[in-house]
């Protein structure tokens, strides 16, 4: 027969047992999820509510503003202003050409490169010799005043001074012993202006010194007017007068503007004539623009701009 308090004993221990053991894991997963995922989660919080990440990220940008629009402003601001003077002869006073002085179109091409104001005063004149010259600055303290104020002093002088050598050929032929003592002489009266303007020049001007495409008449009109024999004569007379000017320049710190080769060629067997005046003496406008051109690339090279 069955015994009634055995069978709850029974029932009791298989089931009670697997209940038992279900509750157990259920709290131990229970316990597992609460306890340590929690303090996981709380750790990590503070980590991505940190500020430090993006606080930097819209003020990057703020310094580099004005650092990239100050060349831009520069580059349009206007430069320093130029004054150019020049002492010399009729080619600098543009005698022969209707057109304006060289001295003239070199300010109008530095205004139209560069964006600089420019001034000039031109103290050529017809006729004018170094020996003018040297006595004008000796004695007119308007000129050595007014070198005091120029950037760019130019010069173009000398070829007047050896008048007497082509009078001399003309009539009875004038040699290298003939002409040379007044190469030697207009020589000496360059020296001797270059050496006053480099006392009153202020620190940093240029000095511009040219020399010629020939000292006298040249191209069809001198071959015309002095025959047979001249333009080997005058353009001897001119290499020798030219080696003059651009020593003295040298030596008085000065900067020599070649004018023979960019005329007549290195080798002196380009004709000129289309470079000049009906005269044959004085550069026509394509001539005397040639001349602006090239005073206007050393002004730029020595001055640069700023």
């Amino acid at each position: 027969m069955t015994d009634r308090r055995s069978l709850p004993a029974r029932l009791i221990g298989p089931g009670a047992l697997l209940l038992l053991g279900v509750v157990l894991a259920s709290a131990i997963v229970l316990f597992r999820t609460d306890g340590p995922a929690a303090s996981v989660t709380t750790a990590a919080t503070p980590t991505r509510s940190t500020p430090t990440r993006s606080t930097p990220a819209p003020s990057t940008p703020a310094p580099s503003t004005p650092a990239r629009s100050t060349p831009s402003s520069d580059s349009v601001r206007p430069v320093g202003s130029l004054r150019l003077i020049g002492f010399g002869d009729s080619v600098m006073a543009g005698t022969g050409c209707d057109c304006d002085d060289f001295l003239t179109q070199t300010a109008d091409q530095l205004r139209s490169r560069t964006g600089r104001k420019v001034d000039t005063v031109n103290n050529s004149a017809n006729g004018e010799t170094a020996a003018d010259v040297l006595d004008e600055l000796r004695t007119d303290d308007s000129y050595t005043a007014e070198i005091e104020q120029a950037d760019v002093i130019v010069v173009t002088i000398g070829a007047n001074d050896l008048g007497p050598a082509l009078n001399s050929w003309d009539d009875s032929g004038c040699d290298r012993s003939c002409y040379h003592p007044q190469v030697a002489t207009m020589g000496d009266r360059l020296r001797a202006i270059l050496t006053l303007v480099g006392r009153h020049e202020k620190p940093g001007a240029v000095v511009l010194v040219t020399n010629y495409w020939n000292v006298f008449e040249d191209g069809d009109i001198g071959s015309e007017d002095y025959g047979e024999g001249y333009l080997p004569w005058s353009d001897q007379v001119t290499r020798d007068a030219n080696a003059a000017i651009c020593q003295t320049a040298r030596q008085a710190a000065a900067t020599c503007v070649d004018l023979y080769e960019p005329f007549k060629g290195a080798d002196g067997a380009h004709d000129p004539t289309a470079l000049l005046a009906d005269d044959g003496d004085h550069p026509d406008e394509a001539g005397t623009t040639l001349i602006a051109t090239l005073l206007v690339t050393d002004v730029r090279r020595l001055l640069p701009e700023r």
